[in-house]
Formats: C-alpha cells, structure tokens, sequence
C-alpha cells in the first residue's frame, strides 16, 4: 500500500499541512492563520490548543479531503514547529497560560541575570554549546518562578510548542534533541544528548519536570483515539517525533551534506549549514544546535524578520503609499491589485521599477529585536536617508534590500574561517524565494549563486516528512532524501549591482553603531 506522511508546519502566523509521499512529491497543501496576542510591550503569546491545535485539525481534515488520500495511507503524522516556546502545563497536560513564544522579551533580565557570573557563562558555553539571549526558555521559567509563583509551582512539565502536540497526540511528553538544544540547559557535547543537571541545578529545576529526550526520528507511538478522531486519522497512524521548523526546513533545503549552506527568508530568516561538529562564535552570535538529522549538528545565525517586513508593508503603509484605498484587494488600487490576488506579486512588480540601491535609501530590517550578529533586543527599523525625490518604487525595493543586507551580515560570521570559511553557493527555501525579485537581490548583496528549491514555501514539511521516511526506514539515510530535492531555478549575481549593494552593505552596519544607545534608551523596558 502507497504511504503518505502528513506534515504540519506549525510556524508564527500560522500551521501549514501538506501529504507527502516518499519522493518528497506534495499531493496537497493547505493553510490556516492564527493570531499573535500581546498583552504587554515586550510580551508575545499564542494559545496551544485555540490557535495552534485547532489550526492542525482544521488543516488536517482539509487536505486529506483535498488530495483524496485514504486516512488509511497516512503512515505517520509528524510536525516541524516554531521554537523557543514556554508552556507550563498541569497533570493532565493542559496548559496552565499562553505560550510565551520566541518573540517574547520578558524575561530579557533573567536571562542576562544567569550569564552574569563570567565562570558561569563559559561553563554554559562549553556544556551547550551557547548562552541565552533575551527571548530563551531557561529566563522564562526562572521568570515564571519569580512573577508567577502560583503558575510555576502547579506546573507538571515545561513544554515547547513540538512537546505540547506530540503530548495532545499520544499522551506521551517527549522532546527532540534540536529544539531542546534551545533551552540552555542541555548537554549537546558529542555523545551526549542529555538534559544538564549543573544547569538545571543552577536554576533550581527539577528534570522530572521536563519531557524526555528523543532524536526526531524516533516513533513516539500511535495516534490516541481522541486525537484521531479530531484529526480525521485513524490509530493505526504512527507519531514521528519531528522537529523545529529551522531544523526541519534545513533538510528541506536539500542542503544536508557537510557544510552545504542554505538560506531560509520567512517571517524570520537564517543562515545555516549542518556540521559534524559543534561550531559556535559568541562575537556574531553563531551557533550550533542539534540537527534532525542524528549525530549532526546545525550551524546557524538567525534573522528575527525577514519576510515579516514586507508584510508589515503591505498591511499598514503600501496603500497609503499610493494614495488609495488600503483594501489591497481592490481592483479600485491599480498598483496594489495583480489579477490573481496577490498582493505579494504586485510588491515584485513595484519593487522592479526601482534602480539596485533604491537610489540611495536604506531601510533597516530590525522591527522586534535582533538575535545574530547583534544580539540586541532593543533595536528597531525603519528608513533612512530618506528623501522627497524617493518614490514608493524605492520604498518597496529598499525593504527587499534591507533583508538581504543584514543576511549578509549573517554570512559573514558563516564564513569565518573557523566556521566554515568561503561560501560560494547556497540554496533557498521560504517565502522570500517565491519571488523572482527578492532573490535575485540575495544574489546580487550575496555575491553568490542562489538555487531556489522546488516549493520553497513548504521546504518546512518536506523537510520534516523526509525526517519521518528516515525514521519509518522508508528511506536509508538523509543523503538520499536530499536526492529527491530538486532544484528550481538557479539566480547567479549581477556584475552591476555588487559594488552598489558593498556600499549599502557597509552603510548598515555603520547605522547600527552609531545609533544603538539610542535605541536602548528608547525601548528598554
């Protein structure tokens, strides 16, 4: 009998599910969005089972009635999510408050407060491999037990976002070894994959109150009954531990053999490469954690928004920008409207009228923090150098630009020699690759060859269901599920635009120093 797995990518704005087979062939792919909540500055919240649980049963019962498959031919089901979550939940596994998501700047005290001690940090750095920034797990807990004793002290387990669905579909607590690796208080030196009683102990936590630890190709076991049911699945289903949605999306990438790079532009952006060994920078905020793929590790630098820019854009400033309606959908906006209702697109085609450069403008991608290579919470985006001559054209181009620029920033601390050196090719995966425009202009700021991947958007659940093949023996080793990645589209660089975008280049990190105390002054909370 054809077996299928069903991936849910269960990201910030919302879960996408898709059937796929073991080719790595989408049959069908579908969608539903659900909020960000925040309640206070700084804070960022999402409910488990409104938002995301809700979400994966929606999305479950639409594309297996989209693509037609049998409940019976899904072999497993199987999730890449978001990381860096923080849910305390009770005895029977119910959530005792929101998700403090890894938006979350909470607990930015906490944090800072365990990296103090000097000794401490290093020993921290050598047993994980990395130290906590202000939007970590281990400050949120310690912040739960300072602000929120009631919560804390009823908490059976402290759960990611994963841990919670893998529970709600098997009753079973279980983490993988990846998005464990972001507490800060696990062991990931080579042979070790164990939570870290120093650390814990540093904090004052008990390990029976964390989940267990499995690699992601592990089968945790059967879909329960009720989860089944709700999902419109049968029992027979296995639960494949899965992933992190970076960890996930790096073997959809099809980058997976030893120092192949890819480059990821969603909501948030990274650059990563999977490693045989542990490689971390602290002076660009370069790190490894855990791969899925077991036995490696995955070097990566994070962007906090990416494609999250340009949706900022396009809800809340492009249609004042042309002096018209702000219903994006109406073909009243000639500029705003395509055809197909895409306002993505039209983005494209207002951004290509605009020379490399946008004339001079910068726009600055960090609208909620930054994570590498400036760990600064604090600093925000925005324009600059903008002037009466600039149009909407270089507006939307320069926010495309602006991304790309601080990604190469990333590749920088990537490329150092201790890292992984010269880097001459990388492939692409997430939204941003959708767009013929936007990667180009990776090219361009990269210097670099730019493959984009066949289904970029949905290299999450490829990703993951090749984690789910590896795991069920469907396929021997992740090399050859990265066979069955294709390539779409290959963008080389521009001669004309690398010089412009070097200038730009130096521009933004010259932005950034002389402007960070004032950003500190004005957003530290």
């Amino acid at each position: 009998m054809t077996s299928y797995v069903l991936a849910h990518d269960v990201g910030t704005g919302g879960n996408k599910a898709s059937i796929v087979d073991v080719n790595g062939k989408v049959l069908a792919s579908t969608e539903a969005v659900y909020p960000v909540l925040y309640p206070k500055p700084g804070w960022a919240e999402q409910d488990p089972n409104e938002h995301w649980w809700q979400a994966i049963c929606t999305t479950s019962q639409r594309v297996l009635k989209s693509s037609k498959v049998n409940p019976a031919e899904i072999t497993a089901i199987t999730f890449s999510t978001q990381m860096m979550g923080t849910i305390p939940v009770d005895k029977d596994g119910n959530p005792l408050m929101n998700c403090m998501i890894w938006m979350d700047t909470r607990a930015a005290k906490q944090n800072k407060g365990i990296i103090s001690n000097p000794i401490r940090m290093l020993r921290m750095l050598r047993i994980t491999g990395g130290i906590p920034s202000g939007k970590d797990i281990i400050g949120k807990i310690v912040w739960l037990k300072e602000e929120t004793p009631q919560i804390y002290e009823a908490t059976h387990k402290f759960l990611d976002c994963k841990d919670y669905l893998v529970h709600k579909c098997t009753g079973e607590y279980v983490a993988s070894w990846d998005t464990a690796n972001l507490t800060w208080f696990m062991n990931t030196r080579k042979g070790k994959n164990e939570w870290s009683q120093t650390i814990l102990n540093w904090i004052d936590l008990d390990e029976d109150r964390l989940p267990r630890l499995a690699p992601s190709t592990e089968i945790i076991g059967n879909l329960s009954s009720e989860a089944a049911r709700e999902l419109g699945l049968t029992t027979s289903t296995l639960v494949v531990n899965g992933s992190g949605d970076m960890t996930a999306a790096a073997v959809g990438s099809g980058a997976v053999r030893e120092k192949e790079v890819h480059v990821y532009g969603g909501s948030s952006g990274w650059v990563g490469a999977h490693v045989s060994e542990r490689k971390t920078d602290i002076f660009t905020y370069t790190g490894s954690i855990r791969s899925a793929i077991p036995g490696k590790f995955f070097l990566l630098a994070e962007q906090e928004s990416a494609g999250a820019c340009l949706k900022h854009l396009r809800e809340h400033w492009h249609c004042d920008l042309c002096l018209n309606v702000r219903d994006i959908a109406s073909p009243a906006c000639s500029d705003c409207y395509s055809g197909d209702r895409n306002p993505f697109s039209s983005l494209d085609s207002i951004a290509e009228r605009a020379p490399a450069g946008s004339e001079g403008l910068l726009f600055a991608p960090w609208m909620f923090g930054e994570r590498s290579p400036i760990d600064d919470h604090n600093v925000r985006g925005g324009y600059f150098n903008l002037s009466l001559a600039h149009e909407k054209t270089h507006m939307t181009r320069a926010v495309l630009e602006g991304v790309a620029l601080h990604t190469r920033w990333m590749m920088d601390g990537i490329e150092k020699r201790k890292m992984l050196g010269k880097v001459s090719k990388v492939n692409m995966i997430g939204g941003c690759a959708n767009s013929n425009v936007w990667t180009q202009i990776y090219s361009d700021v990269l210097n670099k060859t730019v493959c984009r991947m066949t289904n970029p958007l949905v290299a999450g659940t490829i990703g993951v269901s090749m984690v789910a093949f590896v795991g069920l023996g469907e396929i021997s080793d992740f090399e050859k599920a990265a066979d069955r990645i294709q390539v779409e589209r290959v963008f080389e660089p521009d001669p004309m635009n690398v010089d412009i975008y070097d200038n730009l280049f130096e521009n933004l990190k010259e932005y950034y120093k002389r402007n960070k105390g004032l950003w500190k002054k004005m957003n530290a909370h």
